[in-house]
């Protein structure tokens, strides 16, 4: 049995592999496995990638961003209208792009890359047929093209078999109809000629949600029996049903908050709420007992939670006063609290004695192979199966609470404002009126977090950072800035707060959120200041010798992430691991929306040259840390971490977000987590529309830039392949 053979067939390890990982760093912390021994595993089971499975892993990736960026290059030169090329050439270009691809399917047809060719081709139809409408002028309106792809994409998806084309057949069918929806409506409510067609619109909506139930059932139904008969089968994903869920319920939502509030326009849609009720009873007798699924019953709750608030709102839409307020305040506050008690209950119920979507079969197999390799003693092997995995909650369960834990904080500041307000304490406000205040509220949330309990750990969560606000506001109104210095202020005076927060309160997740904020805010303030009291160069200089030791500092974490689980920094891991890159992550998006930051906040000289500090910091960053462990750590694997950091240097030099998005997605791999992975791409996708969007260049050089792109990412793909040793290393060699 080999490490690969252990951990996944695939580019990514397994779930199983991934969690069992997880479990040993519980027995790193408790003394019971020491760092070496959990290093071992790590390299059993794939988590930490040797030479092949780097290999497996960049050779896909790599091939996929490059046909992705070229079928992008595509759409941006059909969109930029070149009038001076003669209509076949401007054809032939867009179609030479689709035979290209369609014979890349047709000769690699059972290799990997013609998966990600085949969903290229798709796209690239898309081009085609804008080009078609641009060149002719048809008279078309968009839902016709859209329609034209999704006849294109239907017998892909048919003919491949995979998610990904699927996904993208389903999200072409809902936007030919959003878009059909909104120019019929349009067209016959505004025509007097049709008014006695007024009903179609609606009649049309309330198909479509229906037939948007039907795919969903009958994507549960295919996956289902793919989960019984062949649970490696491309249908038995999960994600693909719950994204089909969460649309279904957000427009279902949407419409019944309006039915509820009297917000909407036009006529009410009380088919439509009975709809919504009984995809929520369904849901819940099925997901609940037939096959338990928590996220199902987590989107299920949450648009359950949507609707609730909206009509307590409701309830108090003439009466807000002083009491209405508060009313309303503690009536949302339980409501939500109720939620959340409601989604934990479930987890505890569901998933008592096992993880989250990890098969226990699976689990037991790795762990008994763990133990013929004398990796993991009986004790050991004991302790892993003995724990209580209702206490780990899954992330999309984080993320709900998470943002169910900010709404609440709001609530209860609101709720400390209208207290104050009363007793009189408003009437000449000062710093003690806010900081005592909030004082008290961190020591009630800090008592809520070292109790026993998930459900009490959530709503001092809620406290938490409604303590953190008021403090951070506390401290700022105690300087009485001017208007020029008010954000600066503000930022200097919220670190010292995050910081003495995220040691007293004994939560990760509020930790996480604290040391996000503190890297911001360390970054952004340290540019305002260096802006203030320095020149421009040094300026420059300053802010990336700053962002280069976070990246520093970052670097040597996932490093040393292990061995810092046996000492007394092991709670902090979590939240400077995933902390830290959220911080650069939120840094890299402000630097690019400088000029929407600049309607909110008054700024001082420098804050525009931010971006270039920040993407020259994270190169260096990259560079340094990666040559101490090539130079003095003579790590496994330098030479590859060394070209990667160059690669990913170089892309953040250019642009930051996508530097360290291609950065987030080699820790990803790294880490062996398929979340990190799909929020890494996420993230990269989003950094790069918004980035392009505000280019200031023509659509020509964008269309030749993501061309040039392509290409050198299918280089990389193509050199990867050939220069990465394929060859099987001796177990554990990778350290």
């Amino acid at each position: 049995m080999t490490q690969i053979e252990a951990g996944s067939k695939e580019w990514m390890p397994s779930r199983a592999a991934e969690f069992l990982c997880r479990q040993t760093e519980r027995l790193v912390k408790g003394r019971s496995l020491t760092p070496a021994e959990c290093q071992r595993i790590y390299d059993f089971c794939g988590v930490r990638p040797g030479y092949l499975q780097w290999q497996k892993f960049l050779v896909p990736l790599l091939s996929l961003l490059g046909l992705l960026s070229l079928v992008a290059g595509a759409v941006f030169f059909v969109a930029w209208n070149w009038a001076n090329m003669p209509k076949m050439a401007k054809f032939a270009l867009a179609e030479l792009l689709v035979v290209a691809l369609a014979v890349l399917v047709w000769w690699r047809w059972y290799d990997g890359l013609a998966r990600s060719a085949l969903l290229a081709t798709g796209l690239s139809f898309g081009a085609l047929f804008a080009l078609y409408g641009q060149i002719y002028q048809t008279g078309a309106d968009s839902w016709e093209l859209f329609r034209a792809w999704l006849f294109v994409f239907l017998p892909l998806a048919l003919i491949a078999r995979q998610n990904s084309l699927w996904f993208c057949t389903w999200l072409l069918a809902s936007l030919t109809f959003q878009l059909y929806y909104a120019t019929v409506s349009m067209s016959m409510l505004d025509s007097t000629v049709f008014d006695g067609l007024d009903y179609f619109p609606t009649t049309a909506l309330y198909g479509y949600l229906i037939v948007q139930v039907l795919c969903l059932v009958t994507r549960e139904v295919l996956a289902l029996r793919a989960i019984k008969h062949n649970p490696q089968s491309w249908l038995a994903s999960r994600w693909f049903s719950r994204v089909m869920a969460a649309f279904l319920l957000l427009m279902l939502t949407s419409i019944v908050a309006g039915n509820v509030s009297g917000w909407r326009y036009g006529n009410p849609h009380p088919f439509v709420t009975a709809l919504w009720l009984v995809v929520l009873l369904a849901g819940y007798f099925f997901y609940r007992y037939r096959y338990p699924d928590l996220c199902m019953l987590t989107l299920g709750t949450v648009s359950l939670a949507a609707v609730g608030c909206v009509l307590i709102m409701q309830m108090f839409d003439s009466s807000y006063d002083l009491g209405g307020l508060f009313m309303l305040g503690c009536l949302m506050a339980l409501w939500l609290a109720g939620c959340g008690a409601l989604m934990l209950y479930w987890r505890r119920k569901l998933y008592e004695r096992q993880p989250v979507e990890v098969s226990s079969t699976e689990m037991a197999v790795l762990t008994e192979q763990l133990r013929r390799h004398n990796l993991l003693t009986q004790t050991q092997t004991e302790e892993i199966q003995q724990f209580d995995h209702s206490s780990h909650l899954p992330w999309y369960l984080r993320l709900t609470l998470g943002i169910g834990g900010w709404v609440a904080a709001m609530i209860i500041l609101l709720l400390l404002v209208l207290v104050l307000y009363v007793i009189g304490l408003l009437n000449d406000p000062s710093a003690a009126t806010v900081i005592i205040p909030a004082l008290i509220l961190a020591f009630i949330a800090g008592g809520l977090l070292r109790v026993q309990g998930v459900s009490k750990h959530h709503i001092g969560l809620a406290w938490a950072i409604a303590a953190t606000c008021g403090l951070c506001f506390g401290f700022y109104i105690l300087f009485d800035p001017g208007w020029e210095m008010s954000f600066l202020v503000g930022s200097l005076c919220s670190l010292p707060v995050l910081a003495v927060m995220a040691l007293a309160m004994p939560d990760r997740t509020f930790r996480f959120m604290a040391i996000t904020a503190l890297t911001f805010l360390l970054i952004l303030s340290g540019n305002l200041l260096a802006g203030m009291y320095l020149p421009p160069v040094i300026r420059f200089w300053a802010v990336s010798a700053l962002v280069a030791v976070i990246v520093i500092f970052w670097l040597w974490i996932i490093r040393e992430q292990i061995n810092l689980k046996a000492t007394s920094w092991a709670e902090a891991v979590f939240p400077l691991l995933w902390g830290i890159p959220s911080g650069l992550i939120l840094q890299c998006f402000s630097g690019i929306n400088t000029a929407l930051l600049f309607d909110f906040f008054w700024r001082p000289e420098g804050y525009f040259t931010l971006s270039l500090g920040t993407g020259a910091g994270i190169a260096a960053g990259l560079m340094l840390g990666c040559l101490y462990q090539t130079v003095v750590k003579k790590t496994a694997s330098a030479s590859l971490f060394l070209v990667a950091a160059v690669l990913c240097g170089a892309a953040a030099f250019y642009a930051p977000g996508i530097g360290l998005g291609m950065l987030l997605l080699l820790m990803a791999r790294y880490q062996g987590s398929q979340g990190v992975l799909a929020a890494s791409g996420c993230f990269l996708a989003l950094y790069v529309i918004d980035w392009y969007y505000f280019l200031g260049v023509s659509l020509l050089h964008k269309s030749l830039l993501m061309f040039v792109t392509g290409l050198v990412l299918l280089a990389l793909a193509f050199t990867a392949k050939k220069l990465i040793p394929a060859h099987k290393e001796d177990a554990y060699a990778n350290r």
